[in-house]
This record gives C-alpha cells, sequence and structure tokens, in this order.
C-alpha cells in the first residue's frame, strides 16, 4: 500500500505528467546521432575515462560471451534504439541485479539478472528505453560529470569500473556513487515518458513499462530477510510501487487498456531454457532465497523448462536447509528427474540428500544414474569410490 507521502509523490508526479504530456511533442532526444564529446574540457577528459573503463569491461571475466544471449540483448537494444543503434556498444554482464546503464559515450551495460526476472521481452526492452531516453537527454553524462568531480581520479575510475559491473565498493564510496548517479524527480519522468515512447515506437508493448516494476514490488514482498536489500537500479531511481502506479495511469491513458489474454514470449522462453544454468546458479549465489523462490514460481508460470525450474527449486530449498527443506528439495529434485529434462546434478545431489536421511539404497541409485547421463563428470573418480566403499 502507498504511505501518505508515496500518494503525494504520486500526486505531483501525476501533475508533471499531465504538464509534460500537453508538450509531449518537445520532449524530444537532446543529441542527434554519432554524437561526439564538446571541446570543453572535462567533457573530452570523461570521454577518455569511459573509454579505458571500456577496454578493461573487455577483458572482464564478468562478460557473457554466449552469442545467442548476446544477439538476443543487442537485438532489444537497437530496435529500441533505431537511429541510435549504431552508437551504442552493448555489453551483457553476469551479474544478478536487475540493472541496466549507460555512459555518456554509449556504453551500454545489462546485467543478467535482468533477464531473469523479465516475464517478456517488452520488460526488458522497457528498461533499455528507459536508460536509453537518459542518455539522448544527457542526464548520463550530468550524473557522471557530478561523480568525477567530487572524486579523485583513481577513485573514479575504480568506482565508475564498480557501478558497470556491480563489483562491491566500500560502502561509503557506493553511497557516493548511487548518489550522484541518482536521477532527480525531472529528469526521471522524461526518461519514463520518452522511454514508453520509444517502446511504443519500436512495436513494443508500452504496458511493459509498469508491469516490471510490479513483478519487482512482488519480489520484495517474499524477501524473507531484511538482508535481501533492493538492487542498484531501484536504489538510484523511485519507489517501485510509486513508479509502476503513475506509469499505469499515464500508458493506459496515452495507449488504451492492455490486452486481456497474456501471450507467451516464446522468444523469452527459449533464451531462459537455453541459459537458466547460468542465469540461476548466479541468483542462487546470492542467498536471497526469498527472492529466488519467487522468480521460480514466476519461471513456473511462464512455463520454463519444469526440469530446471524444479531443480533450482531443489537446490534453494537443499542451500537454505530450514526446517521441513530436505524433505522439500528431494520432492523438488525428484520432479525435475521425472520429468525427463533434470540437470545432471539433480540426481547427484538428490543422492546425497538419500544419504543424509539413510537410505542407502536410494542414495547409490541416483549416483549410478548421474555417472550413466554424466560419463564425464569431473568428480566421476569420487563417486565411484564412494559407491565402491558403500558396497563393502
Amino acid at each position: 500500500m502507498i504511505t501518505s507521502m508515496g500518494k503525494l509523490y504520486f500526486a505531483i508526479l501525476l501533475l508533471i505528467f499531465s504538464l509534460r504530456v500537453s508538450a509531449e511533442s518537445e520532449l524530444n532526444h537532446l543529441i542527434e546521432p554519432g554524437y561526439q564529446p564538446e571541446e570543453a574540457q572535462d567533457e573530452q577528459g570523461l570521454w577518455m575515462e569511459f573509454e579505458e573503463m571500456e577496454r578493461q569491461l573487455n577483458k572482464s571475466a564478468l562478460l557473457v560471451r554466449d552469442a545467442g544471449l548476446r544477439n538476443y540483448v543487442e537485438g532489444i537494444v537497437c530496435r529500441v534504439a533505431g537511429d541510435y543503434c549504431n552508437d551504442f556498444r552493448v555489453y551483457l554482464v553476469r551479474n544478478p541485479g536487475f540493472n541496466a546503464s549507460m555512459t555518456a559515450t554509449g556504453m551500454m551495460q545489462v546485467w543478467t539478472g535482468l533477464i531473469v526476472r523479465a516475464s517478456s521481452t517488452d520488460e526488458i526492452a522497457a528498461v533499455i528505453g528507459h536508460e536509453i531516453a537518459h542518455y539522448t537527454r544527457l542526464h548520463s553524462l550530468q550524473g557522471f560529470r557530478q561523480l568525477k568531480a567530487k572524486m579523485a581520479q583513481a577513485s573514479f575510475f575504480d568506482l565508475g569500473f564498480a557501478v558497470l559491473t556491480g563489483v562491491s565498493a566500500p560502502l561509503g564510496q557506493a553511497a557516493a556513487i548511487l548518489n550522484y548517479l541518482s536521477f532527480n524527480r525531472e529528469q526521471e519522468t522524461e526518461a519514463d515518458l520518452l522511454g514508453t515512447r520509444l517502446l511504443a515506437e519500436a512495436n513494443y508493448d508500452p504496458h511493459a513499462s509498469y508491469r516490471v516494476w510490479y513483478q519487482l514490488l512482488e519480489e520484495e514482498a517474499a524477501a524473507e530477510v531484511k538482508s535481501e536489500k533492493a538492487g542498484i537500479f531501484s536504489q538510484t531511481h523511485p519507489n517501485s510501487e510509486t513508479r509502476a502506479s503513475y506509469l499505469k495511469s499515464y500508458v493506459d491513458g496515452r495507449y488504451g487498456p492492455p490486452d486481456v489474454e497474456p501471450i507467451t514470449d516464446q522468444e523469452l522462453l527459449d533464451i531462459l531454457n537455453s541459459n537458466y544454468l547460468l542465469l540461476m546458479e548466479d541468483q542462487l549465489d546470492t542467498n536471497r532465497f526469498g527472492r529466488t523462490r519467487s522468480i521460480l514460481e514466476r519461471h513456473t508460470r511462464m512455463g520454463v523448462n519444469p526440469g530446471l525450474v524444479n531443480y533450482f527449486f531443489g537446490e534453494m530449498y537443499r542451500q537454505r536447509a530450514a526446517d521441513g527443506d530436505q524433505d522439500l528439495a528431494i520432492a523438488a529434485y525428484t520432479k525435475s528427474i521425472e520429468s525427463g529434462s533434470a540437470p545432471a546434478p539433480a540426481y547427484k545431489n538428490l543422492g546425497y540428500l538419500y544419504l543424509r536421511s539413510k537410505d542407502l539404497q536410494r542414495a547409490k541409485d541416483h549416483f549410478r544414474q548421474y555417472l550413466e547421463v554424466s560419463p564425464e563428470a569431473s568428480d566421476r573418480a569420487m563417486i565411484e569410490f564412494y559407491l565402491a566403499e558403500e558396497a563393502q
């Protein structure tokens, strides 16, 4: 429920929207495609900094190299960007957080956590459109100018790179980054309006612009402990509930109500099914079990391969290890295996759980199945040694 302060903020934003919508034709890009830095020394200096960051990012182990995943994300960016497509270099960064960002030079970073949380390609496009709008309205340039003015040369480079990749920075410095890279209310309103327009012009569903925020709210509500904090994108953008409400009001008014029947996004389903182990292993490693459960439940509703989804339900319960979780993990691994599309570790981990339950025969059966489906397993010698020991 929106608080009284939230309602006031919502009312102000609606007023801003009403004023902006009346003159929306004036809300256009402030730079043309092919933009180059001005001769001002600070802007040229920023470009040099960003170019060095981009060289470092190109060498980073965090970059996703899979051609299918990269082509999928780059295709969305180019479609939303339109005439600006050739100005952007897209880097898919392996990070489970919900984030996309853009430097003033056109270096865009999309974190894999954005793909994990989306229910449709349109929602990914909505976040990307918002970031492109920040770029073409020069908000990104202004934010990094402020950050550089407040920090030493070395700090700016190190912390700027941390922002791009999500690498941890000291708490105080991270707070400074978020402070200077947070956009003000007018900038956010401009990015929402222009970003939604870019979304619609690219023939994506403009209603995705608020749906993605409602899904983040769903994930927030599923958090089990306070340590399951919101990610960097949520910290540098307005409250999700307020944002979802005013965007829904705006989009419904301008583009009409959403379609009643949901459409299965086969393109996103194919991407998730083909890369699920990569994408969800990183999410599981966050130990944010409430959020992970919420994402898995959404993937179940979307129709993601049940063998993969149930495997990660099993992994989540096994790693959380709360009361009753062992039985839940056994049930999830079993469902994964019965689907006929379980990852090989499902057999091994189920074997370990049965071993812990003193069910030695089932443990050995699943260890043998693991070796059958994964004959080149790196831990094959250990499993064979264990089976030989149990046979004595």
